[in-house]
């Protein structure tokens, strides 16, 4: 994500969510939106991280076995499962509050842009490239998807063995380590850590309440959200943040600047993957389930008890969304200026106004 611009939108978010804890608990009326929120919870964000903390041990696995092999094999696959890493990372950006913001996961996985000057002074210093010195020597720009992405791929293609040195193959092993540590603390913050105990007592990361459960419990006592009505608001406003974020930000800066710096995972050509991504988080937030297959009671079904008509619009713009996005020419570095990029951010937009004008004052009354 472009960190730098919605730095100060998470900060406020977490100190909104700290204070309210504080506060004298209310009781919901009217609406009952306790599967809604239940749902939301252990049928998207779960699951979401679930696979992302399962694709990021993988990842370390195969980065291990590449530095001990030197085999294009290995490093191909270590290849593979960054992109398998990354796609339900940003299939979670639409719920980047709490545990995100809390621990600062989000700007420690995921800042961009990627220092390379900076990247390359660790590359050609002595000091050890182990987990404990990316983790605590490092700052947030070197460290997290971008860097292993930089490590991994060239023009949007798998790095070959011979380009490889020593000390590349060092840093892309602790780096992968640090990357799995951080999204297995991503999950247990949401779920509680169940079957994870070794990754998390070597990295000294104890989880007291989920925020899984805070989140499900809003309203009742031990929740840091006053009302059902503030999650509900948390989860559409996640959603809105990040369609405002891809459509005007990841999409718009670089067709704007041409400048090919600008773009996010350029380096591996998965920008437009990513971008559709980023819009399935909204689709899943709003549909329920992180799999089709799996959906809960949902935002959804509550939007198609008021306004049947609305609920048919929201869906229909969450498909032209992703598919204006998918009909960008690849890679998206090489076409800023494509028509199709217009109208991408168009349907991106008009996504955003639906949910924020349209589908929020439904609870936020």
């Amino acid at each position: 994500m472009r960190k730098l611009k919605k730095i100060g939108w998470l900060v406020m978010v977490a100190i909104i969510a700290l204070s309210s804890c504080k506060k004298e608990k209310t009781t919901e009326e009217g609406y009952d939106y306790q599967e809604i929120l239940t749902a939301y919870v252990d049928k998207t964000i779960i699951p979401t991280y679930a696979e992302m903390k399962d694709n990021s041990k993988l990842l370390y696995n195969n980065a291990n076995l590449f530095k001990t092999s030197n085999s294009q094999d290995d490093l191909d696959a270590a290849c593979d499962y960054w992109k398998k890493t990354r796609a339900p990372w940003e299939a979670g950006e639409a719920f980047l509050f709490g545990p995100a913001a809390l621990h600062n996961l989000d700007p420690l996985l995921d800042s961009w842009p990627l220092d390379q000057a900076q990247l390359q002074q660790v590359l050609d210093g002595d000091a050890e490239l182990t987990a404990d010195y990316v983790r605590d020597g490092l700052g947030a720009v070197l460290r997290g998807y971008h860097t292993v992405e930089f490590l991994l791929f060239r023009d949007g293609e798998n790095r070959q063995v011979a380009d490889f040195t020593e000390r590349e193959k060092d840093y892309l092993v602790a780096v992968t380590e640090v990357l799995r540590d951080d999204c297995v603390k991503l999950w247990a913050a949401w779920e509680g850590g169940t079957g994870e105990s070794a990754i998390l007592e070597a990295i000294e990361f104890e989880v007291s309440t989920p925020y899984g459960e805070e989140f499900k419990d809003a309203g009742q006592v031990g929740s840091r959200y006053n009302s059902q009505t503030d999650a509900m608001d948390e989860l559409l406003q996640g959603s809105i943040g990040i369609a405002d974020e891809v459509g005007n930000g990841k999409i718009a800066d670089p067709h704007e600047s041409g400048n090919v710096l600008d773009v996010e995972s350029w380096f591996s050509w998965n920008s437009l993957t990513d971008f559709q991504n980023n819009i399935k988080s909204i689709e899943n937030s709003y549909l329920g389930g992180y799999n089709a297959n799996d959906r809960g009671k949902s935002l959804s079904d509550f939007v198609k008890e008021q306004d049947e008509t609305l609920d048919s619009e929201v869906k229909t713009k969450i498909t032209a969304a992703i598919d204006a996005i998918a009909a960008i020419p690849e890679p998206f570095r090489n076409n800023l200026d494509a028509p199709e990029v217009t109208t991408a951010m168009a349907k991106v937009n008009e996504l955003q106004t639906i949910i924020e004008e349209k589908v929020r004052p439904l609870i936020i009354k």
